[in-house]
C-alpha cells in the first residue's frame, strides 16, 4: 500500500508545483497588495509541501502488504461516485441548496449508511449551513425549487 500512497504524493506534488507556478504567473503581488496569484500560490505550495511530508512518512516497505481492490471494496467509492454525478445533473435543474440537500440525503444513507435521525440532523444544519455561508458572501450560484 505504501507504494500507492508514494504515488499518490509524488502525484499531489506535482500538481501542487504546477499550481505554484501557474499561480506566480498570474500576479503573485505583495504581501502589502496581494495579486490574483498570491492565494492559490501560498495553497499550491502548502499542497506540495505537505505532499513531501505524505511521502517521507511511507518511505519503506509495507509491514503487512494489503491488495488495493479487494473483493467489494470497490461498491462504496462507486457509490460515491454515483452519488457526485446525479448531483452535478441536478444542482443546474434544481438549483445549489435544493440539489445539496439532496446530495447531504444521499451521501448519508447510500455511502455511510447514516441512520435517518442522524441523517435529518445533518441536512438541516448543512443546508443551513450552506445557505448562511453563500448569503453572507453573497455568492451566486444556481437558484433552485426552493432558493
Amino acid at each position: 500500500m505504501k507504494r500507492w500512497e508514494r504515488i499518490a504524493a509524488i502525484s499531489l506534488f506535482l500538481i501542487g508545483v504546477g499550481g505554484a507556478i501557474g499561480a506566480w504567473q498570474i500576479g503573485f503581488g505583495t504581501f502589502q497588495a496581494p495579486g490574483p496569484g498570491f492565494f492559490p500560490f501560498w495553497l499550491a505550495t502548502l499542497l506540495a509541501l505537505l505532499s513531501l511530508v505524505f511521502f517521507v512518512r511511507n518511505l519503506g516497505a509495507d509491514a503487512t502488504p494489503m491488495v488495493l481492490w479487494a473483493q467489494g471494496s470497490w461498491v462504496r467509492p462507486l457509490k460515491a461516485v454515483c452519488v457526485m454525478f446525479v448531483y452535478v445533473l441536478l444542482i443546474g435543474r434544481l438549483g445549489f441548496i435544493s440539489s445539496s440537500a439532496l446530495l447531504f440525503v444521499a451521501w448519508l444513507r447510500i455511502v455511510e449508511h447514516s441512520s435517518w435521525k442522524t441523517v435529518a440532523l445533518l441536512v438541516v444544519g448543512g443546508t443551513a449551513g450552506l445557505y448562511l455561508f453563500t448569503s453572507l458572501l453573497s455568492i451566486s450560484l444556481p437558484r433552485g425549487i426552493l432558493i
